[in-house]
């Protein structure tokens, strides 16, 4: 996926440097990339995040979060072409991995929450900026703010975005 992007995919391979940190493995080794598509141009840094059962009592699973991290002052204030931007990148994992619990945008302080609410059942599960994911989730995203978010359902995905970050549904920038 990676590579798809132009960015180093070595980072994910078996040589990963893992710590233990509390309850989680965290590899964050990686170095900040240039990402550039010929008229745009972002810092991303790949991060992974990895629960394991044996470490902490749920979830029972293992759990993997792959995160590529931007340089906050570059998404911000997104104009049209960072989001259509940022938009395909997002699509671009939900059709990778289309089994997946979805793909999140989100800001630094709410990294990580739309999960965990999914997964222990807490409070926040609006908490991100847009998301795409897939269809077996409706039931937990039904009662979306329609006053707050652009929303969307096809056969295969829930496309959310909020309203005050996009003014428009990103999906659309694509489509």
């Amino acid at each position: 996926m990676l590579d798809s992007l132009g960015l180093e995919s070595k980072y994910f391979t078996s040589e990963q440097k893992w710590g233990l940190l509390h309850t989680l493995w965290l590899g964050g080794d990686a170095e900040e990339q240039l990402f550039n598509n010929g008229w745009c141009q972002l810092h991303i840094r790949p991060y992974v995040t990895g629960w394991i059962p044996e470490e902490r009592d749920e979830p029972q699973d293992t759990w993997l979060e792959v995160s590529l991290l931007f340089l906050t002052v570059e998404i911000e204030n997104p104009k049209d072409e960072i989001k259509s931007l940022l938009w395909g990148i997002m699509k671009k994992f939900s059709d990778k991995f289309p089994d997946s619990s979805g793909v999140y945008l989100t800001n630094e302080v709410t990294d990580g929450k739309p999960w965990e609410v999914l997964t222990y059942g807490e409070e926040g599960i609006w908490e991100f900026d847009a998301a795409i994911l897939p269809k077996y989730l409706s039931f937990d995203y039904k009662d979306y703010p329609a006053d707050e978010m652009f929303t969307k359902i096809n056969e295969h995905s829930i496309f959310v975005a909020r309203n005050a970050i996009w003014q428009t549904e990103p999906w659309l920038i694509i489509d």
